[in-house]
């Protein structure tokens, strides 16, 4: 476990600790454990803690087309163990409301669910496009039917559907290149987003701003290739790489920018 902590960050070891629980459960009981929804920065501590457990295999699933997926179930499985898609324990609503008076946002949506009271961690996608459809955990589907049934006042109905109608995110994808001083927080904020750093700033002092799903108030975090900057109201981007650090000592980094509905 020391060799993958050193490439994590130490607010990230409760995580690591409580996913490689899972691989002894698995490798020492001999059967299938099942993750809760995983984000990216999870699969990736999934990814390389399973290198430490090479009788263990590593599946994943979301719900419909896997490759489109971002928060995905991990099942661990001994050696010689088979899984059907139906091991994860996935339902996939659709939501029903009166469109003509009401527009939902993908904040909308995600504000509702997480106010029933459960974990981010019981929920999938949720995909806002020609409809409006999210996946659950499966022994959480009972209480969303019952509580989740009205939003910004317009009554909803969801009816589980079939994972093959499970809809691929509306996601696009922006290259961009930024050239930075340091690779602080504000900083790579300020750039990306076209506003001063002082604003910048507030935005993280005021917890506006997310670093691999975590909520993140230190302007002066260091971000780190791979991290996802989510920042409220404006959506989410990816440091990829460094390209070239300049002759005047600053980084020149890309960054993907990604939006969905």
């Amino acid at each position: 476990m020391k060799g993958v902590y050193q490439h994590f960050r130490p607010e990230e070891r409760e995580m690591l600790t409580l996913l490689n629980s899972k691989f002894e459960q698995a490798s020492n009981n001999f059967y299938a454990v099942l993750t809760d929804f995983l984000n990216p920065r999870e699969q990736k501590m999934i990814e390389s803690l399973s290198g430490q457990y090479p009788d263990i295999t590593v599946h994943y699933y979301g719900g419909g087309n896997k490759a489109e997926r971002e928060r995905l179930r991990a099942i661990l499985l001994p050696e010689y163990f088979d899984y059907s898609f139906d091991d994860f324990e996935i339902t996939v609503f659709e939501v029903s409301y009166p469109d003509k008076f009401v527009t939902l946002s993908h904040r909308n949506l995600l504000g509702a669910i997480m106010s029933i009271g459960v974990d981010r961690s019981v929920i999938g996608d949720i995909v806002n496009g020609e409809k409006i459809q999210f996946a659950v955990a499966s022994p959480f589907k009972e209480l969303f039917k019952t509580e989740l049934t009205k939003i910004k006042n317009a009554p909803l109905k969801l009816t589980e559907i079939p994972h093959s109608e499970f809809i691929d995110a509306a996601v696009t994808m922006k290259p961009v290149t930024v050239l930075s001083s340091s690779y602080r927080l504000d900083s790579i904020v300020s750039l990306v987003l076209k506003e001063g750093r002082a604003k910048s700033k507030e935005r993280v002092e005021k917890e506006k701003v997310k670093v691999n799903h975590s909520i993140v108030d230190e302007p002066s975090f260091i971000i780190e290739t791979g991290d996802i900057i989510s920042v409220r109201g404006f959506g989410r981007f990816t440091v990829t790489e460094q390209i070239a650090q300049t002759k005047k000592g600053k980084y020149r980094l890309e960054v993907m920018i990604v939006t969905d509905n």
